[in-house]
């Protein structure tokens, strides 16, 4: 699990527990150990942001989307060996 850091205020559990699950569907559910989700308050809205930044990087297959590749098969993976992947932040 990653820590949660509050700034600006205090949000109630049930409302930090979305961010976390807004992370984990938007990220994947394997993260950084060290990663720490920083919620930043600003009047009715909230900022979040990630310490260490770390980049994301998905596969696109022809008719998927995994974010962990070792999820592929063996022939996926040999493909993926032989592509050159872009970084998304």
């Amino acid at each position: 699990m990653f820590k949660v850091t509050v700034k600006g205020g205090e949000l109630p559990q049930e409302e930090i527990n979305e961010y976390i699950l807004h992370t984990k569907k938007r990220f994947g559910t394997i993260l950084p150990d060290d990663l720490e989700l920083i919620i930043e308050i600003d009047g009715d809205y909230v900022n979040l942001r990630y310490e260490p930044p770390f980049t994301f990087q998905v596969y696109r297959g022809t008719d998927y989307l995994v974010n962990d590749a070792e999820k592929l098969n063996e022939s996926k993976l040999s493909e993926l060996r032989d592509k050159l992947t872009n970084p998304m932040e």
